[in-house]
């Protein structure tokens, strides 16, 4: 795997032309993108290790496009199941609506996919080069350098420092780099949720189709992995952190206790079946980016995936916008790093870079603004505990939003080929 052995520097100030900060999809993604057109990147990662946090993610047909440009996509056809169908039901088991995804608009085959975090993260990793991925590297501060034009560095715990003349800030939804260029934190949104995925070791009853419910204040949803995997969770309404030193143990009998405001017993089943270290516990937040986007441009650093778009889970987009910002970074900085011999002052070089990363920002603010504000409407009504609009949700809207002609459409999104592919 792309990385140093004990995650330490070699010396105290390391000049390295591109520096992702934040090891997880998106910035993965994007150093694989930028290894594909042969530019060198180094990812800056806190942890030991490769983070799985969230067992599983879920990959529509615009992320799976990015994956086929990386090169990778097949395998993941291979071991994970499509998923066909899209089921939504209340509390009491009464089936409001239902779609069969191939009957959507758009073009075929549509792709659903619930995949396992950490295949993904290894998948990505296992194809960069040795070194490129510095684990136990925590980013401290960042500054621009006093002394080369152009130039950032990068301050770690342990002490060293890089000298960087592109940062990508990756490091998600408490990003060093966002809060470095004064954006606000990602905000509460009332949800908690547990997840987890069920393992059946001879097979499990499930088809490949979202089983979906909604009640008063809380959702339910359950998604075949493979064959003997599935993916669920249980999200309620709760102004709390929520997760804070909660064992296992109790992080299932939690679950637990909310399963019974289902009638189906299909949800308890899985959480029965859920590995204790598979139970994850988390606070849902967001920001919604209505501000000028060239805010998230600093000289020559730039942020992407949930440090610039942090968005809520209910539409499934907020991975698969991270990996669409690693491929098209990738495109807007390829030409401007690949120019050949330059005569021009480092000034004219970093202004270049500059104004990329500002088109690459313009460019993908009214698709990331408008995913972002459409989740949060979806949660705020999905999640809904007044009776009246909970009747208006389950027999008007959700009967309404499962249109063949437009359910798909935000999926259709391609990022298109790299410039070139070297490897």
């Amino acid at each position: 795997m792309g990385s140093n052995e004990d995650g330490k520097a070699s010396s105290q100030h390391i000049q390295e032309k591109i520096m992702i900060v934040g090891g997880g999809i998106g910035g993965l993604a994007c150093a694989l993108a930028l290894h594909r057109v042969g530019l060198k990147s180094v990812v800056l990662e806190q942890s030991d290790t490769l983070r799985a946090t969230g067992n599983c993610i879920t990959l529509w047909s615009n992320a799976l496009r990015v994956l086929d440009a990386l090169g990778i996509g097949e395998q993941f056809r291979t071991l994970y199941h499509n998923i066909l169908e899209y089921e939504i039901f209340n509390q009491q088991g009464k089936r409001l609506a239902g779609l069969v995804l191939a009957e959507c608009d758009g073009p075929k085959p549509h792709e659903l996919r619930a995949v396992e975090r950490r295949f993904l993260l290894e998948a990505l990793a296992g194809q960069l080069p040795p070194g490129t991925i510095r684990f136990k590297s925590r980013v401290t501060s960042i500054e621009k350098s006093e002394t080369s034009t152009g130039i950032t560095d990068i301050h770690l715990q342990d002490g060293s420092i890089y000298n960087a003349q592109v940062v990508l800030g990756f490091d998600g939804q408490k990003s060093v780099v966002a809060e470095w260029m004064g954006l606000k934190k990602a905000e509460l949104v009332g949800q908690v949720g547990i997840r987890g995925m069920a393992i059946f070791p001879n097979g499990h009853k499930f088809e490949d189709k979202v089983y979906y419910t909604v009640g008063k204040g809380t959702r339910s949803a359950i998604a075949a992995v493979n064959d003997t995997k599935i993916y669920w969770f249980i999200l309620w309404n709760d102004w709390g952190e929520g997760y804070r030193s909660t064992s296992p143990e109790q992080l299932k009998a939690e679950a637990l206790e909310r399963s019974k405001a289902y009638q189906s017993r299909d949800i308890e089943l899985c959480i029965n079946n859920t590995p204790l270290e598979h139970f994850i516990k988390s606070t849902i937040r967001h920001r919604i980016n209505t501000m000028d986007p060239t805010t998230q441009v600093v000289g020559t650093v730039t942020l992407a995936g949930d440090a610039s778009h942090p968005t809520t889970p209910n539409m499934g987009q907020g991975g698969c916008m991270a990996l669409e910002d690693a491929i098209l970074l990738t495109k807007k900085l390829y030409p401007v790093l690949t120019e050949g011999p330059n005569t021009d002052s480092p000034v004219a070089e970093s202004e270049r870079i500059h104004l990329a990363l500002v088109e690459f920002q313009q460019e993908r603010h009214d698709r990331t603004y408008s995913l972002s504000v459409q989740s949060h409407k979806v949660g705020v009504v999905m999640q809904s505990a007044w009776s009246v609009i909970c009747f208006y949700r389950d027999w008007y809207l959700i009967p309404k939003s499962l249109n063949p002609k437009y359910f798909l459409n935000h999926t259709l999104f391609d990022v298109g080929k790299l410039p070139i592919q070297l490897s």
